[in-house]
């Protein structure tokens, strides 16, 4: 009876001893040859390509609004009328003032009334008439004088009145020829120039009751209806190209310089689950902020918006492709740890763990690329919650090939 519990106690034995040489089973993988894509995943906003605000000039209630959201405008067509509160009257009275202004500064500048030019021509005939006979008689006096039969007073008194005849002649020629004094034109002028200063600004007026588009674009975005009231500066309208449009991506400062021009990009939304969007980094940050709890820097890109599915302020999500390695050696994130800025992940070296240092590149959301450490003959644990040492004896459980990083 002995003999027994010995037999047992060898077969209990050799059981412990052929479980633990078969070790502990260990989900495993071999590298493998993939395409990897290390990317960015963060989240951003859309905005129109170009975008214009409409604010209206002056103060006014909205009479009519000419547009819809979703209208096609050009440039310079009206969007809304504010109600005229006396701005066409004052356009026309300051319209009335200038053609006034500019009749008196013509009949200045033509020079005197006919029936004052006939007058003054009448007086001249007359005078020169009288000239000419004083010239004659001023003749004969001299040579009467000269031989002593009349005064030499008579003469002179005859020399004077043709002296003052040939004045007065002067000043009428002077009246026909210039009639208009500097100073009244002048004046004229200036009139006519206020005149028309004060029209253009009651034009002005007028104008400004017309709220017009400053571009081409679409209104998306029309916070007016008829019969409110609005203040000077007050916004109207965005009016802005909606295809293609601009996605403003946030990125936070560690992965900033992951980011290049010409980075492609894939944006998604919320709005529209299982629908993406491509497009190409155009614009890098230009400064850091702070932006709740993160400090991010806004990166552009142009997306193509045929369908019209990209609103204004609609949130999206993007995913930033940094890097990308084709047919890179690799293996699941899983299998990959880190410490002290190394990485390392547990190989099978005769049946046992062996820790591995590896160098990695591109990381993918599945998979690590190994530029160093490993090849594609080895394979590779993945410890998940099992704890792993050095030496260890494994039993490696080989999982199904992955796709793509």
């Amino acid at each position: 009876m002995r003999g027994a519990p010995s037999a047992l106690t060898a077969s209990l034995l050799l059981a412990a001893l052929s479980c633990a040489d078969a070790g502990v089973e260990v989900r495993a993988e071999r590298p493998l040859r993939r395409d990897i894509e290390s990317a960015v995943t963060t989240n951003g906003r859309i905005e129109a390509f170009s975008r214009s605000e409409v604010r209206v000039a002056v103060a006014g209630r909205v009479e009519r609004v000419l547009v819809r959201r979703g209208d096609t405008v050009e440039e310079g067509q009206e969007l809304l009328r504010l109600s005229d509160t006396g701005q066409a009257g004052a356009l026309a009275q300051a319209a009335a003032r200038l053609r006034g202004a500019k009749a008196r500064l013509a009949t200045l500048e033509a020079g005197l009334a006919p029936s004052k030019k006939a007058t003054l021509r009448a007086e001249r005939e007359k005078l020169a008439r009288r000239k000419a006979k004083a010239s004659l008689d001023l003749e004969r006096l001299e040579r009467l004088a000269a031989r002593g039969a009349v005064p030499r007073l008579d003469a002179d008194a005859k020399r004077r009145l043709v002296e003052d005849l040939a004045i007065d002649l002067d000043s009428i020629d002077a009246q026909l020829a210039s009639p208009l004094a500097e100073g009244q034109r002048d004046a004229a002028r200036a009139a006519v120039d206020e005149a028309a200063s004060a029209v253009s600004l009651a034009r002005r007026a007028t104008e400004e009751l017309r709220v017009v588009a400053p571009s081409s674009g679409v209104v998306y975005s029309l916070p007016v209806a008829e019969a409110d009231y609005l203040q000077g500066g007050d916004l109207a309208a965005h009016v802005g190209v909606l295809n293609p449009v601009r996605a403003r991506i946030l990125v936070d400062e560690p992965d900033l310089g992951r980011v290049r021009q010409g980075s492609p990009v894939t944006i998604d939304a919320d709005a529209y689950p299982g629908l993406e969007w491509t497009c190409l980094v155009d614009r890098l940050a230009t400064e850091v902020v702070e932006m709740d709890a993160r400090r991010v820097g806004e990166i552009h890109c142009t997306v193509a918006n045929h369908s019209g599915r990209l609103l204004p302020n609609l949130a999206v999500g993007a995913r930033i492709v940094t890097e990308r390695v084709p047919s890179a050696l690799s293996v699941s994130r899983l299998a990959v740890m880190r410490s002290d800025g190394r990485a390392h992940v547990w190989a099978v070296d005769g049946g046992k763990a062996s820790r591995r240092e590896i160098l990695t590149g591109a990381e993918g959301p599945l998979f690590v690329e190994v530029r160093d450490g490993l090849d594609e003959s080895e394979v590779v644990l993945l410890p998940g919650d099992d704890s792993l040492s050095e030496g260890r004896t494994v039993s490696p459980q080989l999982q199904g090939d992955g796709g793509a990083g």
